[in-house]
């Protein structure tokens, strides 16, 4: 008989060993290998590349969960010593932090592939790369020339028309500095600098007017099909030539950035050999070829390339020619640097003017100076509206001081408030946990709807007035002015942390 392959959403938040030790068994049979990968098109090409054909190969029944990328059920399950998942996919950046924060096993070098057959950067301490994923340089055939860098990303008179890029610090200053002539290999130990910085910034400056930011990954293709921009930078895995939608974009591979994500085995996992072997069954050419036939991620696997068809194969990130002056992008680098450049890429980026959903919106409010989705600036000379939550609050205003902590028990200290009608509150916010936190002032059905809509869009990035995000062990603060009496629920919107109960409440007497 075949052996049983099961999937499901990994949608609960567990809080502790006995709600683990209670909520855990039924997941999994006895002897089962559990495999959590990210949910949506991920895990359907990697059921048919790996986890089918491994149960079928092995005899080893393979349980199949998705996940949001996010490691609170993970960190719960290591520190009550009760791990019940044997293999991971994770991005670079949790594959970091998750190794020296002890959560994935340091991998035996005997037991993985040999590195002569994965192109460069595939074997980490915790990590065998699955497959790499690239932003590029996509453009209209419309143009007269086609661009050959980012270099001619930023010639406006030879290549007229607006540009699309991402509103991020990560990736946006790289192309910046690429853009003016860094070289590859130097881009991170040049933005390291405080003059690295400013010479990203200043060359931002030569095209801010004719910039169109994005936030979600399908809006490029969007922009581009509407004749919005005519070239912008990408998620190549977004575009492919032959449907009709893309017909007329092309991508430029050279000084595309790129990464990867890869295997991790959950410290403690109680099936740690059928891991490896299933991790070295998903490293076999034969194997990621498949992938590749379902989904335009490349290879990591040298030899999955000459097994490809050449057409399929010079469309994918890792392929020689592609690979040849392309920049991978450095996890270490973004997690010690992203915060603060984070910080000064929002300052001095617009916003994003956002629609109203409908009356009730209360995260919905007017910005001064906002882009539109035209990539037009909307400057209103209003002040800025209130809602049902109450507004922005003056500094000069402030009546109280309350702190507050957030940790990765996600909780809030102190989670019920009280204040009156008509008071400027100032929240000193400290983040104690080694997880992203984020207050956000709101109502409860506005704060579910914008939870849900970033665990759908985990690419995107939300700020508000009403808000105040912060990195593990950084400290912010929020004012704000509760101007009705009534209910404010406040909540951490990153993906999984209302659901696990990271809420609380402001009573406006």
């Amino acid at each position: 008989m075949k052996p049983p392959i099961v999937w499901r959403e990994s949608g609960a938040r567990w809080l502790g060993a006995a709600l683990l030790c209670v909520a855990l068994p039924a997941a999994a049979a006895v002897g089962d290998l559990t495999v959590i990968s990210f949910g949506r098109a991920d895990q359907s090409a990697i059921a048919a590349a790996y986890l089918e054909p491994f149960a079928k190969a092995t005899g080893i029944a393979v349980h199949s969960l998705s996940y949001d990328g996010q490691v609170t059920e993970l960190m719960q399950m290591v520190h009550a010593g009760a791990t019940v998942w044997d293999v991971m996919q994770v991005e670079s950046r949790t594959l970091a932090q998750g190794c020296r924060q002890g959560l994935f096993e340091k991998l035996d070098p005997a037991r993985v592939p040999p590195a002569a057959d994965l192109i460069p950067g595939s074997l980490s301490d915790c990590g065998v790369g699955i497959f790499t994923w690239a932003q590029a340089l996509v453009y209209s055939d419309q143009l007269r020339d086609a661009p050959q860098s980012w270099a001619d990303f930023w010639d406006i008179r030879r290549f007229p028309g607006k540009r699309g890029l991402r509103r991020s610090a990560k990736y946006t200053l790289e192309i910046a500095l690429l853009a003016d002539g860094v070289d590859p290999k130097e881009v991170y130990s040049t933005l390291s600098t405080a003059a690295g910085v400013r010479r990203a910034f200043r060359k931002l400056d030569q095209i801010r007017q004719d910039t169109v930011w994005w936030e979600a990954a399908g809006q490029p293709g969007a922009l581009l099909a509407a004749g919005q921009v005519s070239m912008s930078s990408a998620y190549t895995l977004w575009f492919d030539p032959a449907l009709e939608r893309d017909r007329h974009t092309r991508t430029v591979w050279r000084q595309s950035l790129y990464d990867m994500d890869s295997w991790a085995i959950p410290a403690g996992s109680p099936k740690r050999d059928d891991a490896y072997r299933f991790i070295t069954f998903a490293s076999l050419p034969e194997r990621q070829k498949v992938l590749s036939e379902h989904l335009a991620y490349g290879p990591t696997n040298r030899n999955a390339l000459k097994l490809l068809p050449a057409r399929l194969a010079g469309s994918l990130p890792s392929s020689t020619p592609n690979l040849a002056g392309a920049l991978r992008i450095d996890a270490a680098f973004w997690i010690e640097h992203g915060d603060e450049l984070g910080r000064r890429f929002n300052s001095w980026a617009p916003a994003i003017c956002r629609q109203q959903d409908d009356e009730d919106d209360d995260d919905y409010f007017d910005l001064p100076v906002c882009q539109d989705a035209q990539g037009k600036m909307r400057i209103s000379r209003e002040p800025v509206s209130a809602s049902r939550i109450g507004q922005p609050g003056n500094s000069s205003e402030v009546s109280r001081v309350i702190t507050m902590t957030m940790s990765d028990a996600m909780r809030f200290t102190p989670d019920r408030i009280e204040v009156r009608k008509g008071e400027t509150i100032r929240f000193v916010l400290q983040n104690q946990g080694q997880l992203r936190h984020e207050l956000v002032l709101g109502e409860p059905e506005a704060l579910r709807r914008h939870a849900a809509m970033m665990q759908m869009m985990p690419d995107m990035q939300h700020s508000g007035p009403n808000m105040a995000s912060l990195a593990p062990g950084e400290r912010g603060e929020l004012i704000w002015k509760f101007t009705r009496p009534g209910t404010v629920t406040f909540a951490c919107l990153q993906s999984g942390h209302l659901e696990a109960g990271m809420r609380g409440a402001v009573a406006v007497r």
